[in-house]
């Protein structure tokens, strides 16, 4: 049996609408991974939290790397190393925190620990109680940070169309060096051009050594499309969002909350 890939999302794809892994979930997976696959967590999520769903979930099997950030970060679990680390570069990351800061739009980073917010408001609440991660408020972000951030989170909980306005500013201004997509309607994802989910789905790949045509990613939402277009099998969940589903070789019949993800397991992996 040749070796496969498994690169799966987690936020309304491996997880369900509490935030958890299914133990039945857990149990194929790790029967898919005994059977000499690979399991491959890939959010836009930041680090720890990743870590802390892989840890609570049972899934930090030996040789396990995790991709973080929408791609920005690739991170060797045995090892406790970064494979790859990308990062906002500074001054794109000042300006573009000084246009939110004019906007009066919130806007959050990460240090190596945890969320790192200009405010004690609702929308860091509500981020951290669906993420599990600690934070902490400061008035100077990147000086808190205190390095480039690996990616920017803009969030507005009742009006997307000032986030969709935000992002076309991005776009216009440094469209050929930074991305900004949504990872749901309510979380604007701004990180560098060269990283993405898609951009590290190849990079792991050639890592292991393990061909293209051999990766299955499994994803909902629009920060997932890169990692569609390039893995070998692009699965697309039944709550995925239209785009999603229009770029997928494998649409589930049941949803994030049912297991859909299990579907496509079962049918695109031997074990």
């Amino acid at each position: 049996m040749s070796e496969k890939i498994l690169f799966t999302d987690l936020d309304g794809t491996l997880l369900n609408s509490a935030k958890k892994v299914s133990p039945g979930m857990q149990l194929l997976l790790s029967k898919m991974v005994l059977a000499g696959n690979r399991l491959v967590l890939t959010s836009g999520r930041a680090l720890p939290s990743v870590l802390k769903v892989a840890k609570n979930a049972g899934l930090l099997f030996p040789d396990t790397v995790i991709i973080a950030a929408n791609g920005n970060e690739v991170y060797d679990c045995d090892t406790k190393t970064f494979l790859m680390r990308k990062s906002v570069p500074i001054e794109i990351a000042e300006d573009i925190i000084s246009m939110a800061q004019e906007e009066s739009l919130y806007l959050h980073s990460y240090s190596d620990t945890c969320v790192v917010a200009p405010k004690d408001g609702v929308e860091v609440k509500h981020y951290c109680s669906r993420t599990g991660m600690e934070y902490q408020v400061s008035d100077d972000l990147l000086k808190t940070i205190g390095h480039a951030p690996c990616k920017l989170l803009a969030i507005d909980m009742e009006n997307h169309g000032r986030l969709e306005a935000f992002r076309s500013r991005i776009q216009e201004k440094y469209g050929d060096k930074i991305s900004a997509i949504f990872s749901n309607p309510i979380y604007l994802e701004i990180f560098d051009k060269t990283a993405g989910k898609g951009n590290a789905v190849r990079f792991v790949c050639e890592h292991f050594q393990i061909p293209l045509s051999n990766s299955v990613a499994a994803g909902d939402a629009e920060n997932d499309i890169s990692m569609l277009q390039a893995a070998g099998t692009a699965v697309a969940m039944a709550n995925a969002t239209p785009e999603v589903k229009a770029c997928a070789d494998f649409i589930t019949q049941q949803d994030n909350d049912h297991d859909g993800l299990s579907e496509a397991i079962l049918q695109l992996f031997e074990m």
